[in-house]
């Protein structure tokens, strides 16, 4: 838990009410575990059928069946919680951040394990510079969810300033494209950012990119 300290400090700074979770092995992808204390605080789960968001403003829910317990907590109930899971890439070593959004949604703010983040690598091409949006390997985007570059928005923290950037699909017959759309500009211009440079993004947390060249 050590290792995501620093994860969890905007969250201690500013005194909103959260939990954690490590995924440790088996018994983490069976059921989700929701404390006293949160509940007790949240009032949270307003009721059975409730939902996981990976970002407030995002537009995808994922179901989740939760069971109250006698004792005050909560914990999942069914495989919902194992789909999720899944679909999301989240394995041993992640560690997952919820804050209640309203009475039957969490959102779920997810940090890798140290030196395991997802990363890729780009060479600047002119196209790049000229149209203004950068496209997404799609070997990286199929590993982390299409349903993630979708119109989410994404933090780039670069050298010397950081962006928030849109993401967007194109797709026909041949080919499905994504690409971190409007704020590309904004960022290359803040960063200095040249034809053939070579960049790598690691994604430090479920929205943000570290850029280093």
């Amino acid at each position: 838990m050590e290792a995501f300290e620093d994860a969890l400090t905007p969250y201690v700074e500013s005194g909103v009410t959260y939990f954690s979770t490590l995924i440790t092995g088996s018994s983490s992808f069976d059921v989700l575990e929701i404390p006293a204390h949160f509940t007790a605080k949240t009032r949270w789960p307003g009721g059975r059928n409730c939902t996981i968001v990976t970002s407030i403003a995002g537009q995808r829910e994922w179901p989740l069946k939760v069971l109250r317990g006698e004792g005050g907590d909560a914990r999942s109930i069914g495989t919902e919680w194992r789909e999720f899971l899944e679909e999301q890439g989240i394995g041993v070593g992640h560690f997952i951040i919820f804050e209640a959004v309203d009475e039957r949604t969490l959102v779920a703010d997810v940090h890798h394990p140290p030196g395991l983040q997802p990363a890729f690598v780009k060479i600047i091409r002119p196209s790049h510079l000229r149209i203004h949006k950068l496209d997404i390997p799609t070997k990286f985007w199929r590993r982390l969810g299409s349903g993630n570059f979708d119109g989410f928005k994404y933090k780039l923290i670069g050298d010397n300033s950081t962006v928030r950037v849109s993401s967007a699909v194109t797709a026909n017959a041949a080919q499905t494209q994504y690409h971190f759309t409007a704020g590309w500009r904004e960022f290359c211009k803040g960063n200095k950012v040249k034809c053939g440079d070579k960049m790598t993004f690691t994604q430090v947390d479920t929205y943000s990119f570290r850029v280093t060249k």
